[in-house]
């Protein structure tokens, strides 16, 4: 009997101290994003001067690329930010900011698909949607104290 007892209490602490543990502070989940953002901002910046170079010299193909890439970094960034368990103090903040997260993310996916067949127009257009939700992002972003994923960024 008190191995199945033994059993049955390791089991739970098995499924209850993961959760613990991920439960965060608001101060330790900003620090924990704004991290992972940083990490992110040097390569945006290389693929917007790579965009910036392409485009004076005309080069679409490298534009292309330096844009598909820095598409597929957001993607990537932002999946982690979601994936990120918040904080019960801010739910009520971040919900919000994580449905925007997810819609540009479906936005960013379906110019990806365009551009790969072809659908210039299509691309330019899921894009324009991007950069309107881009806006009040980054201040809701900067709000909630994560100003190295929202303004520090673009």
């Amino acid at each position: 009997m008190k191995l199945y007892v033994a059993v049955i209490v390791t089991v739970a602490l098995g499924v209850v101290a993961p959760s613990a543990a991920s439960a965060q502070t608001p101060a330790g989940y900003r620090a924990q994003l704004n991290g992972l953002c940083r990490g992110y901002t040097p390569k945006f910046r290389v693929d917007k001067k790579a965009m910036q170079k392409a485009t004076k010299a005309k080069d679409w193909k490298a534009f292309g690329y330096a844009l598909g890439h820095y598409l597929a970094l957001a993607l990537a960034q932002d999946r982690q930010i979601e994936s990120t368990p918040v904080p019960s103090a801010m739910r009520t903040q971040m919900t919000p900011i994580l449905r925007l997260l997810r819609t540009a993310d479906g936005h960013a996916r379906l110019a990806l698909r365009k551009a790969a067949m072809g659908d210039s127009r299509g691309m330019v257009a899921e894009l324009d949607k991007i950069s309107k939700l881009a806006q009040p992002l980054n201040g809701r972003l900067d709000r909630a104290g994560l100003r190295d994923c929202g303004s520090n960024q673009s």
